[in-house]
């Protein structure tokens, strides 16, 4: 399970930076040719907040819902837990997706550094270290997948053995 979040986790975070640096270049490449998105609307505030929701809000939220819709459950399955989990990384993504349009839509420096650090906290947040996995499957009670139940026993009381 771990390596599988951990691979799923860098296959987006590789997608989304490649996609930014090729932005970055094409930038650079065509150097003030395309024209400047910073118009009369305002992009860097409006990308800022939604970085932050992303980053710090969402999370948070997040769990709370998934602990809110299991919590009279005794178990989880592992796959409900996977997919959580998998959310949960994507909401993170989210976060440094907006954090790197704000530097596309070349937004002035406080925008584009408060949605950088609020994109690392959810990126570092979300990472699915053993550690953390291991607290969230005793947190969330996730049944183990290599553990079967045993089998129920069946004891009659018979009449002649008391």
């Amino acid at each position: 399970m771990e390596h599988r979040l951990k691979t799923f986790y860098a296959r987006w975070a590789a997608a989304i930076v490649v996609l930014w640096a090729a932005g970055r270049i094409a930038r650079h490449l065509t150097d003030g040719a395309l024209p400047s998105p910073s118009g009369p609307l305002p992009w860097g505030p409006l990308v800022f907040i939604l970085a932050a929701v992303c980053g710090l809000a969402g999370p948070i939220l997040y769990r709370s819902y998934f602990a809110f819709v299991c919590r009279n459950r005794s178990r989880i399955d592992p796959d409900v837990f996977m997919r959580f989990e998998r959310h949960l990384i994507l909401i993170g993504m989210a976060s440094l997706a907006l954090a790197m349009g704000t530097d596309m839509l070349a937004a002035p420096l406080f925008y584009r550094a408060g949605s950088l650090l609020t994109a690392l906290y959810a990126v570092y947040s979300t990472f699915p270290s053993r550690n953390r996995l291991a607290l969230d499957r005793r947190l969330f009670r996730v049944a183990a997948g290599a553990v079967k139940a045993p089998p129920l026993r069946v004891i009659h009381n018979s009449a002649e053995g008391r």
